[in-house]
């Protein structure tokens, strides 16, 4: 718990999670937590929701150290995000990114996610978010989603 609230306040500082919230993700049945860590320390985190009924896995957040940042490890924990999806058989994966941050954009968008619409002042005044989405099929193929 102390280094996931490390990672949330190295990141994002007085908008990231409450301690509360981080300790549902990792106590709820119908959430997950993957953490990255090398043999000195965790490096990053991902907080993943699981729709069973909807057949949708939803990523709230992917956080990396920032002297962790450039190393692979937010490709590292999209994929175990989805390894997760994939073993609730989950068809539909859901995220939001803030329309200014241009490396995770570029990652969502080389693993298959795509502009399915904006969302105004998703984080704060002026600040929006694009919502993305990735669709699989049997076995995790990628599915075509329409672009926003």
């Amino acid at each position: 718990m102390d280094a996931l609230m490390r990672i949330e306040e190295d990141c994002f500082g007085s908008e990231r999670f409450p301690a509360d919230v981080v300790r549902a993700f990792i106590e709820r049945d119908d959430t997950f937590v993957v953490i990255a860590e090398d043999e000195r320390a965790v490096l990053g985190s991902a907080m993943c929701m699981v729709s069973s009924d909807l057949g949708e896995g939803k990523i709230a957040s992917i956080a990396v150290l920032r002297k962790a940042r450039g190393q692979g490890v937010g490709s590292a924990l999209l994929e175990e995000c989805e390894a997760g999806f994939r073993a609730h058989d989950l068809r539909r994966y859901t995220l939001e990114v803030e329309v200014t941050n241009e490396p995770a954009m570029s990652l969502y968008s080389s693993r298959g996610y795509a502009v399915t619409g904006l969302v105004v002042g998703l984080y704060g005044a002026g600040r929006n978010g694009y919502a993305m989405e990735k669709r699989v099929g049997p076995g995790g193929t990628k599915v075509p989603v329409r672009d926003a």
